[in-house]
């Protein structure tokens, strides 16, 4: 398979550019994001790209993918409304349409979040916009999903690039295993390696729901009975 990676400087990111590196059946991963990578890997192809409004240039680099991953974003209160819309809706509509034309068949994981507005019509700003770019991947792509995950805990010593979500980690690490021990890990908690396990897994053996919740992102990971 061939995987392409939006976003994989990112936490989730990097689990999706790292699982993929490390399963058999990918031959190739490309990541697209706004700097090359730091890591290097005989299977890795790692593209700088400035202007994500704009990926004619990635002919040969999208050619033949089997599966996109698109973990880019940014958090709501550090942007204005506007930019944060275009680099949440617009920068994942241009990629998805120009792979969409490639290969219709290709699976394509987006990168949401618990509290998403599927309907668009909430009062939170930020949830409609994440709604409006769930249901567009996943009306554009018969192998679209979107994942919510809950608080992804970092893998493979990857620390996130987000200064808030850093202190969190070091705040809630030792609450992680009372969490589990009551039975709210599947609920709460995730992993940058499931996350790219269950993008993997998606690829090859789809899903019954195209809106995958923590449990379900759990159950594709094959890390959780499948959810009900």
């Amino acid at each position: 398979m061939k995987i392409v990676v939006f976003g994989g400087s990112g936490l989730i990111g990097d689990g999706f550019v790292r699982e993929s590196l490390a399963a058999g059946d990918v031959t190739e991963v490309v990541a697209v994001g706004r700097s090359p990578l730091a890591i290097t890997h005989p299977k890795l192809r790692s593209v700088a790209l400035t202007d994500f409004t704009d990926v004619s240039g990635l002919a040969d680099e999208l050619a033949g993918a089997d599966a996109c991953f698109w973990s880019l974003g940014v958090s709501a209160g550090t942007v204005s409304a506007q930019d944060y819309e275009r680099i949440t809706y617009d920068y994942a509509k241009v990629a998805a349409t120009a792979l969409a034309s490639i290969n219709p068949d290709l699976t394509f994981v987006y990168v949401s979040g618990g509290g998403t507005d599927s309907s668009e019509q909430g009062r939170s700003r930020w949830a409609r916009v994440k709604g409006r770019t769930e249901n567009m991947v996943i009306d554009m792509f018969a192998n679209g999903y979107a994942l919510r995950p809950g608080f992804v805990e970092p893998a493979h010593g990857k620390r996130s690039n987000t200064f808030a979500y850093r202190v969190s980690s070091i705040l809630l690490t030792p609450v992680f295993p009372l969490l589990r021990a009551v039975g709210l890990g599947p609920k709460l908690m995730n992993s940058s390696a499931l996350m790219g396990q269950a993008a993997l897994n998606l690829t090859r053996n789809g899903y019954r729901r195209h809106v995958l919740e923590n449990r379900d992102i759990l159950a594709a990971a094959g890390g959780a009975t499948d959810a009900n």
